[in-house]
């Protein structure tokens, strides 16, 4: 494979950085990384920097909080990674201005088939590790091709990345039960794409807001963050409403949470995981299972006569969502209709820099200024 497809490995370009002066200066801010246990360091080169634009608009707790999600708190060597595997690797950031999981906010590392090990951050934002494994004598440095973005909360991931979740955070303020996610540490969130609601706007329109918002409280789980591997067949999840169980079933590459399957896994939130689903998941139907025979499931709240919409409905409770007049929402339609495909938990190749071919100092001035940071001060 060519040098413009691979990453490099870096055992010739090792090189030892001092133990004993780990403090970052961001602006008044001073912030000391505890160097006797080995760390990992994502360092973006300059191509990254260079995507990133302006940072004269980043404040100094902002800067810091972000260098702190690029520290690993245990070394990953790539090469420990299998392929098609991912790894959820917890930060130094544990910041609760900006990061409200126990242990700390996380990166997720997956090796596609080709070897390449793509990093997932905040906002689905991806990076490949361009240069792997750069020993250092407190851990290891891996130069990416992006700058790695803090996971926010749940309204600003679903109205700025996951667009097919604005629905949902819609009835979620509706009810008041936003709010109230927001704040909570530690949850997941089983959340139906938009044309699950889209199918059942008729019916939705006419539910009374407190049924509606038991429908809502039995899509969260509190007080866990459940990644998809720990989803096993079988298992029971305890939702928020009265902590009414719904059942996993794992069939092949597929998952369900009662007879919903899950469309798209482990998307980071700045307080925990969103899993998407492609159905409403009803507490007064927790018995609900996956009709293995079927191309798509059904919808286990059952519309009829005047309440059937459909896919091509205008996509219910947008007008609902927390927003000020310079983020307009309009209705979006679907008129596709739901098809069943496996789970998707593979994370896809982004767009990237050609590697570098020039040792340690063509990796870039932007992994120089990370490590540089991180090191002496800045």
């Amino acid at each position: 494979m060519s040098s413009q497809s691979s990453p490099r490995r870096a055992s010739r370009y090792d090189f030892q950085l001092p133990r004993g002066a780990p403090c970052l200066h961001a602006g008044l801010s001073k912030t000391c990384f505890d160097w006797t246990d080995s760390k990992q360091i994502i360092a973006p080169n300059d191509f990254a920097f260079a995507k990133v634009g302006n940072w004269g608009g980043k404040t100094p707790e902002g800067i810091e909080a972000g260098l702190k999600y690029h520290v690993i708190k245990t070394p990953i060597n790539t090469l420990s990674i299998p392929k098609g595997d991912s790894i959820f690797a917890a930060t130094t950031l544990d910041d609760p201005r900006f990061s409200n999981v126990t242990g700390g906010q996380q990166l997720i590392l997956t090796k596609q088939p080709g070897g390449e090990v793509v990093l997932t951050s905040g906002f689905a934002t991806r990076g490949t590790i361009v240069v792997e494994d750069i020993a250092f004598e407190s851990g290891i440095v891996q130069v990416v091709d992006s700058v790695m973005r803090i996971p926010e909360p749940l309204d600003s991931t679903a109205r700025n990345a996951y667009t097919d979740l604005t629905a949902f955070l819609g009835a979620l303020s509706l009810t008041g039960i936003a709010d109230d996610i927001l704040a909570a540490k530690d949850v997941t969130v089983l959340a139906p794409r938009n044309a699950a609601f889209q199918q059942l706007a008729g019916v939705l329109h006419d539910t009374p807001v407190d049924d509606l918002k038991r429908i809502l409280h039995y899509h969260i789980i509190p007080d866990a963050v459940l990644h998809s591997w720990e989803l096993q067949n079988g298992s029971s999840l305890i939702s928020a409403e009265k902590k009414k169980p719904m059942e996993i079933t794992r069939l092949g590459n597929y998952i369900f949470a009662n007879s919903a399957q899950l469309l798209q896994t482990d998307i980071l939130l700045s307080n925990g995981l969103v899993q998407m689903l492609d159905n409403i998941l009803s507490p007064d139907h927790a018995d609900a299972r996956p009709d293995v025979t079927a191309t798509a499931q059904r919808p286990v709240i059952t519309p009829s006569g005047a309440t059937v919409t459909g896919t091509a409905a205008p996509v219910p409770f947008t007008s609902n969502l927390p927003c000020t007049s310079d983020c307009p929402e309009t209705a979006t339609f679907n008129d596709k209709a739901p098809t069943a495909r496996p789970t998707s938990t593979f994370v896809p190749m982004p767009d990237s820099a050609p590697p570098s071919h020039s040792g340690l100092l063509g990796v870039g001035i932007g992994a120089g200024l990370v490590v540089g940071a991180l090191f002496m001060g800045i």
